[in-house]
């Protein structure tokens, strides 16, 4: 055990170093060490085009309060140069198709679920660029556009939970695969976010579908409704529902397990690959007024000082290393090294969601 301890500190160690290094390099990027006046850096176009507006759906005092500051003692000439406006995300969605139709954009940098934000996306709302951070922090596939249309920013990820007690008492394992789900033995023990929602269910299982194919991801369906799952309308219910007792087994999101854990009820995470996390996507508004102010934000946010802002927040970091070292330290087990952006796979998900919401209504009821 000691040996194995040794080597987890090793690791732990070496990730530091490479996040560390990361930094600096990007630092050394965004303020090169050429002669004044021969090399315009990002920071000096940034700081010549005033203050940049950010969109986003973090509520706000949390970002004026953690993130505007540790972005300002990074950047210091930037103190009171940033504006933020907090949305829900169809809010944000429809302001940000609205201005862009209008020719008028306000927004320089946007993030927003996925989810809630694809249909700007594909209307041409955000601009393509490649932001070289996500590259030194190694960001792994699945957290960011390859077509450089959005990138990384924070998550929940999506997990199965379960009620201790209850499989206790029934003498039953936690799932531990995708497929057991559709196992006769959890018949009206289930509690699951209604699929034809088109929220955490709806993206659970789309994201599942380019991985298993048509036919065996139409039999885990119609298993699935066969136990004639409880049907409720998000995460946090079917939570309740589990943590109650009144349901075995649950889709749920990560942050309600953590407050439902400081509460002490009964409820623990069976950690099913792939693992898929709900995102929070950051992008640039295209026709920006302050482009460059925008990239200079983009490139912090996605960075080691960015991230640990957001997990000062409370909110999951989309780097990986990062999250397992503050907000789910001790939570996700080692051999789970990435989280997938839910649904990423499977850009039909998106592009027609009344398709895949009638679909799941044929299967679900």
């Amino acid at each position: 055990m000691e040996g194995k301890s040794g080597i987890s500190k090793v690791i732990a160690i070496l990730v530091i170093v490479i996040i560390i290094l990361a930094a600096v390099a990007a630092y050394g990027w965004l303020r090169p060490t050429a002669p004044s006046g021969e090399v315009i850096t990002l920071e000096e176009k940034a700081r010549s085009e005033g203050k940049v507006t950010i969109y986003g759906v973090m509520d706000t005092p949390d970002f004026v309060s953690k993130v505007i500051p540790a972005f300002e003692r990074q950047y210091p000439w930037a103190k009171d140069m940033i504006e933020y406006v907090g949305f829900s995300p169809s809010e944000l969605t429809s302001r940000c198709m609205a201005e862009y139709q209008a020719g008028n954009v306000q927004a320089d940098v946007i993030f927003n679920t996925l989810g809630s934000f694809m249909p700007a996306i594909l209307a041409g709302v955000t601009e393509s660029w490649h932001c070289p951070m996500i590259d030194l922090m190694n960001y792994t596939e699945g957290t960011y556009d390859e077509n450089d249309l959005w990138g990384p920013g924070y998550q929940l990820p999506i997990v199965i939970i379960y009620n201790t007690e209850m499989l206790e008492s029934l003498g039953y394992s936690p799932p531990d695969s995708w497929d057991d789900l559709a196992d006769p033995k959890w018949h009206g023990l289930i509690a699951l976010d209604d699929p034809k929602g088109l929220n955490v269910g709806g993206s659970l299982f789309a994201h599942l579908y380019p991985i298993m194919g048509e036919a065996a991801w139409t039999q885990l369906m119609e298993g699935i409704a066969a136990n004639e799952p409880h049907l409720v309308p998000s995460c946090g219910e079917a939570f309740t529902l589990v943590a109650a007792g009144e349901c075995a087994i649950g889709t749920g999101l990560i942050n309600d397990y953590l407050a439902g854990k400081a509460q002490g009820v009964p409820v623990e995470i069976a950690w099913i690959e792939p693992v898929t996390s709900l995102p929070i996507v950051t992008a640039l508004a295209k026709n920006a007024p302050h482009p460059n102010f925008a990239k200079l934000f983009y490139m912090w946010f996605v960075s080691a000082a960015g991230q640990y802002a957001i997990a000062n927040t409370g909110r999951i970091p989309m780097h990986m290393p990062i999250a397992t070292g503050t907000i789910l330290k001790g939570v996700v087990p080692p051999e789970i090294t990435s989280i997938e952006a839910v649904a990423f796979n499977n850009p039909d998900y998106y592009a027609n969601p009344s398709a895949w919401s009638d679909r799941y209504r044929d299967i679900f009821g």
